[in-house]
C-alpha cells in the first residue's frame, strides 16, 4: 500500500527536524519544549522525521544544555533519567502519529472502495480493480472464478493476468466461488485486510453487473414483444383482410378489385417475410451464430438485384457503380440484407420526387457504397440511436415498430469485416456508408 503521508510531508518533517531544533537549542534547553517540537514534526512527516527528530533533540540537549556540558556524557542519573524519558517519550508519540495515519490512510480506502460500488459507473469491478493495482502498486490484479475442471477470468487489469490462484505473488478469497489474485509483490497482514474488502466488493459488483445483464436482457425482451406486436399486427391484418375479401360470396369484385386485393395481400406477405427474417437474423447475430459463406462478388450483381427486392420504388434509384469497382469479400446473402434494410431506409425517408441514389467507390482496400438521400436528415447527436435494436428516429417508445433495419445492417456489416457509418447529405438528408473489405482477388 502507498504511504499514508506524501513525499513532500516527509521532506518537510525532516526540513522542520534539521532547521527547528537547531534553532530551539540555541533558544532553551527546556525539555517540554524539545518534546513539544518532536511532535510538531511527528505531524508534519510522520515516524522517521520524528525519530531523527528524537535523536537529535536528545543530543542536542545533552551537549549544550546538560553538565558537563559541550560533552555527550551525562553528570547525574536524574539527567540520564530525565533524557532517557525524553526520548522514549518522543517516540511513543511519533508511532502513535503514524500510526493515526495509516489508520486514516486504511478508512479512506475502504470508503472510495465502497462508495465506488454504491457509485455504480460503466463498469464498476474494472474501477475497483484499477483502483486496487493502483493503491498497491501491483503488475495485475485478476478475479477467477471457479468452474468445472478450473478456473475463469472473469476480469482482470494490467499485465500478465493469472490464469489461477497459483499464477500470483497473493490471492484473496472474495467468496465461495471467486478469488482475486495479485500479481507484483506479496501482502502484509495489514495490507491484506484491506485487498479483502476489495474482494468482497468485488464480488459485489460483478453480481450488480451481472444482475445489470439480465435485467438489459429483461429489457430487450419486453421491448421485441411490444414492437413485434405491432408490426406483426399490421401486415397480417392487411393480409387476412385482403384475402377474407377474396373469399367473400357475400360481395362480387370485378377483376381490377381482385387484383388489388391480392396486390394487397402479396405486399403485406413480403412485409411479414422481411421482419421475420431480421428477426430471425438479429437473434442469430446476438447469439453468436451467424452462419457466413463470405466470397469475392461484384456490387454490380449484387445491388441491382437488392433494389429489385425493394419493388417499383427501388427502380428509381440512381445507382452509380464505376466500371473499375473492385468486387468486395463477403456473405452474398448477408450483404443483400444489409442493402436492402439500409437502401429500404432511405426510401422511406426520401421526399416525393427525390428519390435516394446509391454510389460505389474504391479507397485502398476497402469499398464503400454511399446510399444518399435528401430526406429531412438526423442531427449529429442522434445519429448512434438509429442503430439501437427496437428504435426508430423519433419513437417516444416501442409501440410504432420494431426499427430492426439499420441495427442489424451494422451488425452483418461488422461480422464481414465493414462498418456502416452515418453522414450529412450536402445540401440536406443523410448519407449511410457502407463500407465493406476490397476482394482478395482485386
Amino acid at each position: 500500500m502507498s504511504p499514508p503521508l506524501s513525499p513532500r510531508r516527509r521532506i518537510a518533517g525532516f526540513a522542520l527536524a534539521a532547521g527547528g531544533l537547531p534553532l530551539l537549542t540555541a533558544v532553551t534547553g527546556e525539555i517540554s519544549l524539545f518534546l513539544a517540537a518532536v511532535v510538531g514534526v511527528a505531524l508534519v512527516g510522520g515516524l522517521w522525521p520524528a525519530l531523527l527528530a528524537a535523536v537529535g533533540g536528545f543530543l542536542l540537549l545533552n551537549y549544550f544544555h546538560v553538565a558537563p556540558l559541550h560533552t555527550l556524557a551525562v553528570a547525574t542519573g536524574e539527567n540520564l533519567l530525565a533524557l532517557a524519558a525524553f526520548v522514549v517519550v518522543a517516540v511513543a508519540v511519533s508511532w502513535v502519529v503514524e500510526l493515526a495515519a495509516r489508520r486514516s490512510a486504511q478508512a479512506h480506502t475502504l470508503a472510495e472502495v465502497a462508495g465506488g460500488v454504491l457509485r455504480g459507473g460503466p463498469d464498476p469491478l474494472d474501477g475497483l480493480l484499477r483502483q486496487l493495482r493502483d493503491t498497491f502498486t501491483l503488475e495485475s490484479v485478476t478475479l477467477l472464478e471457479r468452474v468445472p475442471g478450473g478456473w475463469h477470468p472473469v476480469a482482470a487489469v494490467g499485465e500478465p493476468p493469472a490464469a489461477s490462484p497459483a499464477d500470483g505473488d497473493a490471492e484473496v478469497i472474495a467468496d465461495d466461488s471467486l478469488v482475486l489474485v495479485l500479481r507484483g509483490r506479496p501482502l502484509t497482514a495489514g495490507n491484506r485486510r484491506i485487498v479483502t474488502a476489495f474482494a468482497a466488493q468485488a464480488a459485489v459488483a460483478l453480481r450488480q453487473q451481472r444482475l445489470a445483464a439480465a435485467a438489459e436482457g429483461d429489457k430487450v425482451r419486453t421491448a421485441l414483444l411490444a414492437a413485434v406486436g405491432h408490426d406483426l399486427r399490421t401486415p397480417l391484418a392487411s393480409a387476412k383482410a385482403a384475402v377474407a375479401g377474396l373469399r367473400s360470396t357475400e360481395v362480387e369484385f370485378g377483376e381490377h378489385d381482385r387484383a388489388e386485393l391480392l396486390a394487397t395481400a402479396d405486399e403485406s406477405l413480403d412485409r411479414l417475410a422481411a421482419l421475420v427474417a431480421n428477426l430471425l437474423d438479429m437473434s442469430r447475430l446476438q447469439a453468436g451464430a451467424l452462419g457466413m459463406s463470405p466470397a469475392d462478388i461484384g456490387l454490380e450483381d449484387v445491388v441491382p438485384a437488392a433494389l429489385d427486392e425493394l419493388g417499383p420504388a427501388g427502380r428509381d434509384i440512381s445507382l452509380q457503380l464505376p466500371d473499375d469497382l473492385p468486387a468486395v469479400h463477403a456473405d452474398p446473402g448477408l450483404l443483400d440484407r444489409v442493402l436492402v434494410n439500409v437502401v429500404g431506409n432511405a426510401l422511406r425517408f426520401s421526399p416525393p420526387g427525390r428519390p435516394p441514389s446509391v454510389t460505389g467507390t474504391a479507397r485502398g482496400d476497402r469499398v464503400e457504397l454511399r446510399v444518399i438521400d435528401h430526406g429531412p436528415g438526423i442531427p449529429a447527436a442522434e445519429w448512434e440511436h438509429v442503430f439501437q435494436p427496437f428504435q426508430r428516429l423519433g419513437d417516444r417508445d416501442n409501440h410504432t415498430g420494431v426499427g430492426l433495419g439499420l441495427a442489424l445492417s451494422r451488425g452483418l456489416a461488422e461480422a464481414m469485416g465493414g462498418s456502416v457509418q452515418p453522414a450529412h447529405t450536402p445540401g440536406g438528408g443523410l448519407t449511410m456508408i457502407v463500407t465493406l473489405p476490397a476482394g482478395r482477388t482485386s
